[in-house]
Parts: structure tokens; C-alpha cells; sequence
């Protein structure tokens, strides 16, 4: 657990399951005592308009997230500059909480939310986080921000662990 009690809960998103994202997360995890998810091993699927997928572990997650933590902290990588997949369709699913579970949905509201994304090189643009921004703004979440983290020689290096733990800060 952190100084300041928030529970984290981090969710990755990755189509390669110990990857540089992974090894973000891990290092996020150590710094920050944030529980770890790892979407790809999730029984997610698309958002579906008749809801046939209802059954999977969505709703689960979320219920979890409610029950045991404060702030969700999304951890993906940057592929052909937008979110991995695991990611998009994790928060597409969120319209489940808009239509045929509502009542879930609300109480979303008045925890928070941030965002770290990784790359091999120190290459993205702050608009790669505005979905994450609008998506929490839309729930009643804080925003607490955005951390970009890049992978040097198959590990985090001390800039980008600063860079960590003032996304940790911001928690406060």
C-alpha cells in the first residue's frame, strides 16, 4: 500500500503478455503497492448491443474495482498511436455501465483514474490520452494524469521511475 492509503488497482493491456508494458506495470506495482490485472488474461469480449456477452469478466472486474479500490490505472502501450486493443475494448465494455447496469456504473463515481503508456523510444503526443481523460470525466472520475514511460535495454530507467512516482504523488 502506498503512504497515502489509495487502492490501486492496474489494469494491463497488451497483446504480449510479459512484455515492456508488463514490466512497467510490475514497476508501478512495486513503488505504488497497486494490485495487478492483466486484461489479456480476461474473458472480455466486444461490446455487444444485445448484451449476449454479459456473462464474461467484465462486470466482475468492475465489481471488484468497486469494492476493493479508489483509483484504476490503465497501462498500455502505444501501437500505431492509439491504445492496445485489450484496452479499447475494456472501455467500449464500459457502455454496459451506461445502459444495462446503470446502478454499477454510478458508482464509478468520485474515484479515479490515470493512465500510463509505454513505448521503445520517448514518442507519444499528450492528445493519446484523451479518451482516458474524457472517459473518466463522462463516469465522475478524477483524472489524476498521464505518465509516458519508455523501455531502454529491457528495463525502466530512473527518469521514467521518477516519472512513476510522481503519477503516485498526484494521487493525493
Amino acid at each position: 500500500m502506498n503512504s497515502n492509503n489509495t487502492r490501486i488497482l492496474s489494469l494491463i493491456g497488451s497483446s504480449h503478455k510479459n512484455g515492456n508494458t508488463t514490466l512497467v506495470a510490475k514497476a508501478f506495482a512495486d513503488i505504488s503497492g497497486s494490485d495487478i490485472v492483466d486484461l489479456g488474461q480476461k474473458d472480455i469480449s466486444y461490446y455487444d448491443y444485445d448484451h449476449k456477452n454479459r456473462n464474461d469478466d467484465f462486470l466482475p472486474l468492475i465489481n471488484d474495482f468497486i469494492d476493493n479500490y479508489d483509483t484504476m490505472v490503465i497501462v498500455t502501450p502505444i501501437y500505431w498511436y492509439t491504445m492496445s486493443a485489450e484496452v479499447k475494448t475494456f472501455l467500449d465494455r464500459i457502455s454496459d455501465l451506461l445502459t444495462i447496469e446503470k446502478e454499477t456504473g454510478r458508482q464509478l463515481r468520485g474515484k479515479s483514474m490515470a493512465l500510463i503508456s509505454q513505448t521503445e523510444g520517448d514518442f507519444f503526443h499528450e492528445w493519446f490520452a484523451e479518451p482516458i481523460k474524457l472517459t473518466a470525466k463522462y463516469l465522475g472520475m478524477d483524472f489524476k494524469g498521464h505518465v509516458h514511460v519508455s523501455i531502454e535495454n529491457g528495463a525502466v530507467n530512473e527518469t521514467y521511475l521518477k516519472r512513476l512516482k510522481e503519477l503516485l504523488i498526484m494521487f493525493k
